[in-house]
This record gives C-alpha cells, structure tokens and sequence, in this order.
C-alpha cells in the first residue's frame, strides 16, 4: 500500500505518492532513490543547500509556500521532498533521511534514468 499525503489549502487538493527517498551519500553527495530502482540520480549538497536560501540552481528549486523542494527530472516529471526534512537531513549528515514525493494522477511507469548522473 502506498504512502499518500494529502495537501491542505484553499485550491483543490493535491495527493502525493511517496515514490523514493533522499540519502546522504559520499563526498557530501545526496543520492535520490526511486523505490523498485535504486540510485537515479547524485546532487551536490552545495546545490541543495543554495536553493534552500533562495538561489537559482537549474533542476532544483522551492515551492511558492517554502515548504516543498522540487526536483525537475529530465523526464520533466516534477518530484517533491519536504523543506522540513532535507534541513534534518543536512543538519543531522548521515543520519537522516528525506522522502521523495510525486503528484498522483500524472504520468505512470517512468524510466528509472530521470538525473543525468554527475
């Protein structure tokens, strides 16, 4: 059974399927995992944590609200992961992990290559 999230505010609601998960990798590399396929993708720490405090980074980027990061896959599938929890994965390194969302209702069955692989 999958994990759903269900958003709350005033436009309609979004659900989310939780489809993956960040991990704190080598080097200070965050790896994004997709449940069923493994690694697909490496991000620089430095790069998430720009983005955190406000500054372009291409593929990466915060919601209007400042709650949700978004990752634009080279899909041009969208992936989300909570503000929240990738600060306590960055503050408590390796320790902690963060969830890897996906809207529900969009496109099914992606490729498991979405990041180019730095």
């Amino acid at each position: 059974m999958p994990f759903v999230v269900t958003s709350e505010r005033d436009a309609p609601a979004v659900r989310y399927e939780k489809v993956g998960r960040l991990y704190p990798g080598e080097d200070g590399m965050i790896e994004v995992i997709r449940d069923g396929v493994g690694v697909i993708g490496i991000i620089p720490t430095g790069d998430v944590i720009l983005v955190l405090n406000g500054l372009s980074v291409p593929m990466l980027s915060v919601n209007n609200s400042g709650k949700m990061m978004v990752i634009t896959g080279t899909d041009g599938r969208s992936y989300f992961v909570l503000v929240k929890q990738v600060r306590g994965m960055i503050r408590d390194w390796p320790k902690k992990k963060a969830a890897v969302f996906w809207e529900m209702g969009g496109r099914e069955g992606n490729s498991g290559n979405i990041f180019n692989k730095k």
